[in-house]
């Protein structure tokens, strides 16, 4: 495997992953979403447009992200800890690439 596709597939593995109304992946780059009926509704965003990222709740906890431009995604019934690892795993990676941009 050459450089260039090892790179390619190491940046598209995610880091973290969780489920409940929806699914969330976070990505080094980005974080993506999907939703509906065989997860046909796809919503990617990059991490520099994510504002802030909040989780409510013990049992079906509500993962809460907010972007730059006011709008908000709530991702209900999730498990606490995939929710916990999706919040740190944003806030990571924003931290990472933060000095950079």
């Amino acid at each position: 495997m050459d450089t260039k596709a090892k790179k390619a597939s190491m940046e598209e593995s995610p880091i973290a992953q969780g489920t409940g109304g929806g699914a969330v992946s976070v990505s080094p780059n980005r974080v993506e979403c999907t939703s509906g009926w065989q997860s046909q509704n796809i919503f990617s965003v990059e991490l520099e447009q994510i504002a802030s990222v909040d989780v409510r709740g013990l049992i079906d906890c509500t993962l809460t992200v907010e972007f730059n431009e006011g709008r908000r995604l709530n991702v209900v019934d999730m498990a606490f800890p995939e929710a916990l690892e999706v919040k740190a795993a944003i806030e990571r990676q924003k931290s990472m690439a933060g000095p950079w941009e």
